[in-house]
């Protein structure tokens, strides 16, 4: 029986890579109210019912000033809950396209620590070397409820 090579880091699709390569396509695109040196929030989570199971991710941009600037929530079909959370930094980095300094944070504190040790999947690292400085904040699930009841919205809803 062969075995298959499993790709170090891969978490994309082909539609997927060719979605990212369109936001990448956007960026220098910058958000409403958003000046340039300005430092933009990026809250991100991702999630999966069942492990693997349905997932969903979502991400919002917040503005200097508190003010929400962009929302993105979707359905992403099967996968674990460690690619979803991967899957809502791209979603997060997506967003923020065209701004210089973005802060990301996330409550998967694996996904964090990685990224911060550059050794986080090659499609986010890549993502994220499209912006002048990016700082990864890990933060518990109630700093980050703007995000988290979106996703739990399309995994659970009623």
């Amino acid at each position: 029986m062969a075995r298959r090579a499993r790709r170090k880091g891969g978490t994309l699709k082909d539609g997927e890579r060719r979605q990212l390569a369109y936001a990448s396509r956007r960026a220098g695109v910058p958000l409403p109210e958003v000046e340039p040196g300005d430092r933009v929030r990026v809250l991100c989570d991702g999630g999966s019912r069942g492990n693997p199971g349905p997932a969903a991710v979502a991400a919002v941009v917040v503005g200097a000033d508190g003010t929400e600037l962009a929302r993105r929530a979707l359905r992403i079909g099967r996968a674990t809950a460690a690619e979803a959370e991967y899957r809502a930094i791209l979603l997060g980095l997506e967003l923020a396209a065209g701004v210089d300094e973005i802060e990301l944070r996330s409550d998967s504190r694996l996904a964090i620590d990685r990224l911060r040790a550059g050794d986080g999947p090659s499609d986010v690292v890549a993502a994220a070397s499209a912006f002048v400085d990016v700082r990864w904040e890990w933060r518990p699930r109630a700093d980050i409820e703007a995000v988290d009841a979106l996703v739990r919205n399309l995994l659970w809803p009623g």
